[in-house]
């Protein structure tokens, strides 16, 4: 998400604030930059929404990717 998206979301413009809404609305301690801005993704910010409202996710998307490592 871009800045202006999260103060979109929040309403609020500093960084810590919206990490502090985040906390109060969703219960989640949100990822931040070492310039302490908020990392969120539309995928995460609409996961917590469908938790919010116990809309479940289709099995595709709950499926765990399986990654194959090759030792040579």
């Amino acid at each position: 998400m871009s800045a202006s998206d999260l103060e979109g979301i929040t309403g609020l413009k500093r960084h810590t604030k919206q990490a502090d809404w985040f906390k109060r609305e969703y219960g989640v301690e949100v990822v931040r930059r070492d310039d302490r801005t908020v990392v969120m993704t539309w995928a995460i910010f609409e996961a917590l929404n469908a938790k919010r409202y116990g809309i479940t996710l289709p099995d595709a998307a709950r499926e765990k990717r399986q990654v194959e490592l090759c030792y040579d």
